[in-house]
C-alpha cells in the first residue's frame, strides 16, 4: 500500500465520523397545539448536546489536521506497523459518535463522561504512538523535521492528555466540571498564536 491511500482512506473515516455527529442532535418533538415559546424551550434542552456537537466536531477537526501534518510532513513513507498503528488509530476514532452521543444522552452521568474522556485519551496516545514511530523510523521519515516540530506537536498532544486526565479525574466529583477540561485543548488550539503567546508570558521556548 502508499502512503497517498492511506491517507484517503484515513481522510474518507474521517469525513465520516464527523458528519455522523450531527445525527445526535435530534430536533424536538411537540405535540400541538404548542406557542413559540414551548418550541424555544424545547430546544433550550437540547443545547448540552449542540455543545458536545460543537466540541467534538472541533477535536475531531484537529486530529484530521494532526493527522495530516504527521503524514505530510513526517512521514515520507509508510510501512506494514504504520498502516497497522494507524488502522489501530482509526479504530478508536470511529468509536467518537458513539460516547459523544452516550455523553449527550446522559451528560450529568459520571460513566458517560468518562467513556468520551477516556475515547479521545486513547486516541491523543495512538497519534503519539505513532508520530514516535515514524521519528524512529529513518526509512519512513523525512530527513528534515525540526526539533522545534516535533516539540511544539509533542507539546499540543500533552496538553491534550493531561486536560483530559484531569477531566476525567474531575467526573468523579462533579461531572459537567469535566467538559471544562475537554474544552480546554480545543480553545487552545483553535486560539491564533496560542503556542507563542504562552511561550512569551512563561519566559520558555519550545525547541
Amino acid at each position: 500500500m502508499n502512503k497517498s491511500r492511506l491517507e484517503a482512506f484515513s481522510d474518507g473515516v474521517f469525513s465520516i465520523v464527523m458528519t455522523l455527529l450531527i445525527f445526535n442532535v435530534k430536533v424536538p418533538v411537540l405535540t400541538k397545539p404548542f406557542t413559540n415559546t414551548d418550541l424555544w424551550l424545547s430546544l433550550g434542552a437540547v443545547w448540552p448536546i449542540l455543545f458536545i456537537y460543537f466540541l467534538t466536531f472541533f477535536v475531531l477537526s484537529f486530529f484530521w489536521i494532526n493527522h495530516h501534518v504527521l503524514f505530510e510532513s513526517f512521514a515520507k513513507s509508510i510501512d506494514h506497523k504504520l498502516t497497522v498503528l494507524n488502522l489501530i488509530y482509526l479504530m478508536f476514532l470511529v468509536l467518537v459518535p458513539f460516547t459523544a452521543s452516550l455523553w449527550g444522552a446522559y451528560d450529568s452521568y459520571q460513566p458517560a463522561v468518562i467513556l468520551y474522556g477516556f475515547n479521545i485519551f486513547i486516541i491523543v496516545l495512538c497519534s503519539m504512538w505513532m508520530g514516535s514511530y515514524i521519528l524512529k523510523t529513518p526509512e519512513i521519515s523525512h530527513d528534515d523535521i525540526t526539533d522545534r516540530m516535533i516539540k511544539r506537536g509533542q507539546f499540543r498532544s500533552r496538553l491534550t492528555l493531561v486536560s483530559y486526565a484531569i477531566g476525567i479525574i474531575l467526573s468523579f466529583v462533579h461531572p459537567v466540571l469535566a467538559g471544562l477540561f475537554y474544552l480546554l485543548p480545543v480553545v487552545f488550539n483553535i486560539t491564533p498564536g496560542s503556542l507563542n503567546f504562552l511561550e512569551k508570558k512563561l519566559g520558555f521556548k519550545i525547541e
